[in-house]
């Protein structure tokens, strides 16, 4: 419950910075003007599930609310992840501006594609019960910010000034990213499916899923029901969340 406490004191936070930057934020461009209304979405949608914090495919949740509904909570989700996604392809169309590259900023727009496509893996998981397409969705992510990672590279050694700089920083976190996928998400949900595969689980046709995702709940408020998807949902609505609120700032090109 402290960790749930928490992530409602982080929600109060974000919301109050995104508001903030929306009064007295440099937003001049329409670059600004865009990552302010897509991290506007991402910001909301990250303190609704962190006050109705949930796990899809375990049905999981602290608050045992119609809001909590895992449907409802995985639409928001599926909104606000298109709209970061939309983020990094446009961070990386600004800067590949500055470095007047015109190839790599068409082929910016590669990157919300993974990360877009990730979001069909992620319902089939949520509705089937199935935790191998959530894995799926997992390396997508990674292979987005992959590409991120190599097109900033590009950025970084045919530009100058402050632009290599936060290529760079772009760089270091897109692969942490990646590693952390490989290492720890995506290997997490591999755990999943075989025990679930050992157990005999049966997998849901995807109406009955859905009617299952609308309404089952299972409320814990138990430290050990949650510490393992502690670990991605807490930079999730932290780290994640003052990302999408950083790239506001960057100049437009």
């Amino acid at each position: 419950m402290l960790w749930w406490r928490l992530l409602c004191a982080l929600a109060l936070l974000n919301v109050g910075l995104w508001f903030a930057m929306l009064h007295l934020g440099p937003v001049g461009s329409p670059y600004g003007e865009a990552h302010l209304a897509l991290s506007g979405v991402y910001v909301l949608v990250c303190a609704y599930r962190s006050v109705l914090p949930r796990v899809d495919l375990e049905r999981l949740v602290v608050v045992d609310s119609h809001l909590s509904s895992i449907f409802l909570g995985r639409a928001a989700a599926t909104v606000a992840e298109i709209c970061f996604a939309l983020q990094l392809g446009l961070l990386v169309h600004q800067l590949a501006g500055h470095a007047d590259l015109p190839g790599v900023q068409r082929a910016a727009w590669a990157i919300p594609v993974f990360m877009t496509l990730a979001q069909g893996f992620c319902w089939h998981s949520v509705l089937t019960l199935n935790h191998i397409t959530q894995a799926v969705e997992s390396l997508l992510w990674a292979a987005g910010f992959t590409l991120m990672a190599a097109l900033l590279g590009l950025i970084a050694v045919n530009s100058d000034g402050w632009v290599p700089a936060l290529a760079g920083f772009g760089i270091v976190g897109a692969l942490a990213f990646v590693s952390y996928v490989l290492m720890v998400d995506a290997p997490m949900y591999w755990r999943r499916y075989q025990q679930g595969r050992a157990r005999g689980q049966a997998y849901m046709p995807l109406d009955q899923g859905a009617r299952d995702a609308w309404r089952r709940r299972v409320p814990s408020g138990s430290w050990a029901a949650w510490k393992a998807d502690a670990l991605w949902l807490t930079p999730y609505f932290s780290v994640g969340v003052w990302v999408s609120l950083a790239m506001v700032w960057v100049p437009g090109a």
